[in-house]
């Protein structure tokens, strides 16, 4: 086995994304291209999965074709053969490092924080105050009131808080 990597798209947000594919050179001499790891694994080969998974990875490059790897999890010399259908943007399986890896902006985690505590604030104090407020659905409106306060009293800077 060996992986080839490449940067190409992430399937929701459409980001840079670290993307592998792997080629297998069978005991024939043949290669084969953009196989399944697992399905190639349990075609015959005799060391388990973690091992060779790692060690092809371990020797595979973020862009670019790694080093052939045997059965038993080690580098062996193999042909130069390339892919003759190199990988598309959205195809391959995910990568081991983490180039879309990103964190969103204070700003955008505030908003949703903001968000969800008027949400929930909202919707609770509509249930406390519905036809059907001193039954189940009153507890139900506690909480999630409680909960909602609680979420916006988060939003407030510490240098602002009194309590």
């Amino acid at each position: 086995m060996r992986a080839t990597g490449f940067i190409g798209e992430s399937r929701w947000r459409r980001r840079p994304a670290s993307r592998v594919r792997y080629d297998a050179l069978w005991a024939d001499g043949r290669v084969e291209f953009d196989v399944s790891l697992t399905a190639a694994m349990y075609r015959g080969w005799p060391a388990d999965f973690q091992p060779i998974e790692e060690s092809v990875h371990a020797n595979c490059p973020e862009v670019g074709t790694g080093r052939w790897v045997n059965g038993f999890a080690a580098v062996v010399d193999g042909p130069e053969v390339e892919n003759p259908n190199p990988p598309g943007p959205r195809s391959g399986w995910p990568g081991r490092s983490g180039v879309a890896q990103r964190e969103p902006s204070p700003r955008v985690r505030l908003a949703w924080r903001l968000t969800r505590g008027v949400v929930a604030l909202g919707g609770g104090i509509l249930l406390l105050t519905g036809p059907a407020a001193d039954g189940v659905l009153g507890f139900v409106g506690v909480i999630f009131a409680l909960g909602g306060a609680a979420t916006l009293a988060g939003a407030v800077p510490r240098r602002f808080r009194w309590w």
